[in-house]
């Protein structure tokens, strides 16, 4: 345990900078910035070696290609003398648009049929994640800033990056000079190095549609604040809180929140776009006409989403029709421009947009920004909501967000504890990297360090992580079961499942039972990904019980189609048997959930029963092939593998391997990783078959 302390307290040390070490760091800029802002440079540059010991590189871009930029950090990070552990993008640096690796994402599944800005993921991945290999695509002809790439079977599969970097990307947006704002950044950023200020208080924001229907993840959440933050404890105003229920128009009180003085750290889980936090939902109608512009107002959204997530418009109006009885003849175009005027002022009373940043005054002054939502840090376009949040004048240093979908049921606050105690932001990101999350703003932001007594919670969770392979299976699963602290007992499951160990089914059936509403949910979720029959009891106890959090029951349904029928329907009848007597009206209590177990048990079978039989057409084949990303049940997994090595169309045999690369915890996984690993050798594959076949059997096996 000595040693574990050390290891804590030494990597902690050097991720401060106030350990005066002599670790590297990149700034790579572009020329013209560079000229612009030259003399607000040197005083970042002076902050970041004198403050926080990094011994900095200027790396100008005078290529415009970011295979040149990541030879070079490669050759900074390989050197002997102060090798850099970390880079920051200034300027108009090119932006890497990845294809082929939505698996690496936490959400975004948009078929690469779609235009390629919208189905390609922006990422720095592809600068700071050297075991990761890229093919090149092309250059986008409309927005030559953008350069895709694919990702290749040459390179691994998961991420694990080797430098932690952020984006400073300023544009031209709102009338002010991307010089300008630049300028006035680094003097920010610089100051906040000079000045640098414990954490004094965090705020937590919880939108519509983001745990808005489970009070107890609400509770859950606010417990696992004070374990993140245990120093802030007894201290006054320390932590607060605001949902989107608290008042019908909830968006002047939000801003008011965030442009708090002392604030640290703001967390906030709503829907989103590049151009807005969706904060609320449109208030619920009272009359005819209120009815009718709430039935406008959700088609316009919806048809919105369907645009942006590459859904079919049409079959959209179809349901809407169906849905909200909606006259036909409003479907066949767009809304009205009265409606359409009358959409905008409910978005300006509702939703926090980019023109909010002037119109109002806003200027954020949480000094680090997390948002849960989809696309707000999409820094590749000429505005988006991160770089409002830093370059709108207030105390805003740097934000982690998405640059494309962020799945809601994640870890958004993982590790955020250690913001408090040194770590710096860019270093956070590193540590629990997503191909699509992004820090905009300076990476090596920091708070002074606050030592408490002991080990904190997410002091503890790093030096798990840090151990590795030193930690067995068992000792993560003792550490599930025992610790006191709901965060650690999150990291060692969160652990276990990363590995795969033989000892997932056991750490599931402990987590199922926990509880920390978010290990429960989590849980859940590993139950539907892998299938084991074994976890069939462990799932019926928690369908057929009384008082299930909302967003763990939903989660629990959705499991149920993920199971063989013959072994999760005798397990719920079983449950229900056990709490007869004690439920009131146990004959209506049965055949309520029976029934709703039993609308989702064997949903996909007849249809991938049909694929893997030849007896479904070419075209369902290839829909159903992408629709087998998130539903294949686990038990039909090793058929699917067969049926992709024996069908002669290479095309459907990459797609098939591609979505099989997607179920690594199905418990059938040894029998596919043994199909797959033939295919990797068999020569008479077209070589893009094999590759993918590699490629497929890199993410079972890792």
């Amino acid at each position: 345990m000595k040693k574990l302390l050390l290891s804590i307290t030494a990597l902690l040390a050097v991720a401060t900078g106030f350990a005066r070490q002599s670790a590297g760091f990149a700034i790579v800029i572009d020329p013209e910035s560079h000229r612009q802002a030259a003399t607000e440079l040197q005083g970042y540059i002076q902050a970041l070696e004198e403050m926080q010991g990094f011994h900095v590189y200027i790396v100008e871009d005078r290529w415009g290609v970011p295979d040149s930029i990541r030879q070079e950090l490669q050759r900074l990070h390989r050197q002997k003398k102060s090798p850099i552990v970390g880079a920051v993008f200034i300027g108009d640096i090119p932006v890497p648009m990845i294809r082929d690796a939505q698996f690496l994402t936490s959400a975004f599944k948009m078929s690469q049929k779609q235009p390629w800005p919208d189905s390609s993921v922006p990422s720095d991945r592809f600068y700071d994640d050297f075991g990761l290999q890229f093919k090149f695509l092309k250059r986008d002809s409309v927005s030559p800033h953008l350069f895709y790439y694919s990702l290749s079977h040459e390179g691994n599969q998961r991420l694990h990056p080797d430098l932690f970097t952020g984006r400073l990307r300023p544009t031209d947006a709102g009338g002010t000079s991307r010089y300008e704002k630049l300028r006035v950044y680094l003097r920010k950023a610089t100051d906040a190095k000079r000045h640098p200020e414990k954490l004094q208080s965090t705020f937590v924001y919880t939108g519509s549609g983001s745990l808005t229907e489970s009070r107890v993840a609400h509770i859950g959440e606010q417990m696992a604040m004070r374990e993140h933050f245990p120093t802030l404890a007894m201290q006054p105003g320390a932590f607060s809180y605001m949902d989107f229920g608290d008042e019908r128009f909830i968006k002047r009180r939000l801003m008011n929140e965030m442009m708090r003085p002392d604030l640290g750290i703001a967390l906030m889980h709503h829907h989103g776009d590049f151009d807005t936090q969706y904060l609320t939902s449109y208030p619920k109608p009272s009359g005819t006409q209120q009815a009718l512009d709430y039935l406008l107002y959700s088609y316009r959204v919806r048809l919105q989403r369907a645009r942006r997530y590459g859904e079919n418009v049409d079959s959209v109006r179809h349901l809407l029709t169906e849905r909200d009885h909606l006259p036909e003849e409003w479907l066949k175009g767009e809304p009205t421009a009265e409606h359409q005027h009358l959409d905008s002022l409910m978005e300006d009373s509702l939703n926090l947009t980019l023109k909010d940043f002037l119109n109002y005054g806003y200027r954020p002054n949480c000094r680090v920004a997390i948002y849960d939502a989809c696309y707000n840090a999409a820094f590749q376009n000429d505005d988006c909501i991160a770089n409002e949040y830093i370059f709108s004048g207030g105390k805003t240093i740097a934000g982690l967000g998405g640059t494309v979908n962020v799945l809601q049921d994640k870890w958004p606050d993982h590790l955020i504890g250690l913001l408090g105690q040194g770590l710096t932001v860019g270093r956070i990101n590193q540590l629990c990297p997503e191909l699509e999350m992004h820090v905009v703003g300076d990476p090596t932001y920091v708070f002074l360090a606050d030592k408490g007594n002991g080990q904190s919670a997410d002091e503890q969770s790093l030096t798990m992580i840090e151990q590795g392979n030193r930690l067995s299976d068992s000792q993560l699963l003792h550490t599930l079961r025992t610790s006191p602290l709901g965060l650690v007992r999150l990291q060692a499951f969160m652990l276990l499942q990363d590995r795969n160990s033989d000892l997932l089914t056991a750490a599931i059936e402990a987590a199922s039972l926990d509880n920390f509403e978010l290990l429960q949910r989590f849980a859940v979720n590993a139950m539907q990904k892998c299938g084991d029959p074994r976890l069939a009891p462990s799932l019926a106890r928690i369908i057929v019980s009384n008082n299930t959090s909302a967003r763990v029951a939903f989660n629990a349904q959705q499991a149920i189609q993920f199971f063989p029928e013959e072994a999760i329907m005798p397990a719920i009848n079983k449950a229900l048997d056990s709490i007869a007597p004690y439920v009131t009206w146990p004959d209506e209590y049965r055949q309520k959930r029976a029934t709703e177990a039993s609308h989702y048990a064997k949903r996909w079978e007849a249809d991938i029963r049909s694929m893997v039989s030849g007896q479904m057409s070419e075209r369902r084949m290839h829909i159903q092939a992408d629709r087998m990303k998130i539903y294949l049940p686990p038990y039909l997994a090793a058929d699917v593998a067969a049926f992709t090595e024996k069908t002669t169309d290479p095309t459907l045999q990459v797609e098939l391997l591609s979505t099989l690369g997607w179920h690594r915890l199905a418990y059938t996984h040894k029998e596919v990783i043994a199909i797959v690993e033939r295919m990797t050798t068999n020569g008479s594959l077209p070589p893009e078959v094999r590759h993918e076949a590699i490629k497929t059997l890199k993410r079972l096996k890792y």
